[in-house]
């Protein structure tokens, strides 16, 4: 063989090997955070994931077809050889299971709760708890602890609840397990513009959860009511409750809230991923709200805006919400005024519901604490309230 022939042998292996990579490398960017400090947009992230099965069956062929030429031409070194298998086959491992099996493991179906009478020292009294309650079952949720596996599941009197928490957003909702009829078994695919995008594993659905739309359907889902408050405050609310309890036991969750700490993604200036809107300043770009949205009317309203009126009457859209501040326990809730069809005014009411005019409302789900950069980001038309 003349050196041309073996040059053109080499480049052709070479071509065929260098492509194999890029495709089986591109999911381990576009899916992971890696993407996002490029700011790789919502678009790409969907559109590669629906066919991200035809790309790494791409990168397959193409690969084997270089081994079998390698094989043939022996012009490689073994360990050439070697490394470039490994790197195909990582990049298919980091595509597939990188983000909603290692990095982000569900509880959906393995998430404990222990009853609060059990764990008086398991947070300190002014930790941020997320309380969802329903047919008498009352769990919370540590904001600190929650992130990194994002999506808890439970029996909540025979209703399938799962709970979803964004650290990006500081967003926590829940929703019923059911999915055009089907329950959902919720894994976090990835995070675009600091929201989670969820991924049922059995429809194949994406869910944008700070909109609760479905990307492929546009089904909207129906978020639960929940209420955020100090771990103090659920003590003493709810003596019978439980919580989830969560201990980061293995050497990856360790190393990742060692590097990644709640409070540095929720404190100061500075955004892992600048991939929001920074431009409305009205507020600091992670202050704290109180969203309510109806498709695109939405309107924020600040936590010391609420401390101050003590009770506030809203309409947003087609929802007609009071949200009240209760000192005694620093606690905001919210409840539909919708009563018999016909929308009251209220003018005092305690954490359970209950009014001297009306009754006992019913809880409204608002969103708790979403941060202002990323609330504008997905309701750029939102009213502020403060």
């Amino acid at each position: 063989m003349n050196r041309d022939q073996q040059k053109q042998r080499l480049t052709l292996l070479l071509v065929l090997m260098a492509v194999s990579t890029a495709l089986s490398l591109a999911g381990a960017f576009i899916l992971t955070d890696a993407g996002q400090i490029f700011g790789i947009s919502k678009a790409v992230v969907i559109g590669y994931f629906r066919v991200h099965g035809f790309v790494m069956g791409a990168a397959a062929l193409l690969m084997i077809v270089a081994l079998v030429l390698q094989r043939r031409w022996q012009i490689l070194r073994r360990w050439q050889t070697v490394l470039f298998v490994v790197i195909v086959i990582g990049g298919f491992f980091a595509t597939k299971f990188a983000t909603p099996y290692i990095m982000f493991p569900s509880k959906q179906h393995t998430a404990v709760y222990r009853p609060v009478a059990e764990l008086g020292g398991y947070l300190e009294p002014e930790d941020t708890v997320y309380v969802v309650e329903r047919n008498a079952v009352v769990r919370a949720f540590p904001q600190k602890l929650i992130w990194q596996a994002h999506i808890f599941g439970g029996d909540y009197g025979g209703d399938d609840i799962v709970f979803t928490y964004c650290v990006l957003t500081n967003l926590p909702v829940p929703y019923a397990n059911d999915l055009n009829g089907e329950p959902m078994d919720l894994r976090v695919l990835a995070q675009t513009n600091n929201n989670l995008l969820l991924w049922d594993t059995k429809s194949g659905e994406i869910i944008q959860q700070i909109t609760n739309t479905c990307d492929l359907s546009r089904r909207q889902l129906d978020p639960l009511p929940l209420v955020e408050m100090s771990w103090r405050a659920f003590q003493s609310l709810h003596t019978d409750g439980s919580v989830a309890y969560v201990e980061f036991s293995n050497p990856l969750e360790r190393i990742m809230d060692a590097l990644m700490p709640v409070e540095d993604a929720h404190g100061g200036d500075d955004w892992m991923f600048s991939t929001v809107d920074f431009s409305d300043t009205r507020l600091h770009s992670k202050e704290k709200i109180i969203g309510i949205a109806d498709g695109d009317e939405a309107v924020a309203y600040t936590k010391d805006y609420l401390r101050r009126v003590g009770i506030e009457n809203v309409r947003v859209g087609d929802k007609a919400i009071v949200l009240a501040y209760l000192p005694e326990h620093d606690v905001i809730v919210a409840f539909d005024r919708a009563v018999d069809g016909e929308e009251v005014d209220v003018t005092a009411v305690d954490y359970l519901g209950n009014t001297e005019e009306h009754g006992r409302l019913q809880r409204a789900f608002v969103y708790n604490g979403p941060m202002w950069a990323v609330w504008v980001h997905y309701y750029p038309e939102t009213g502020l309230v403060n």
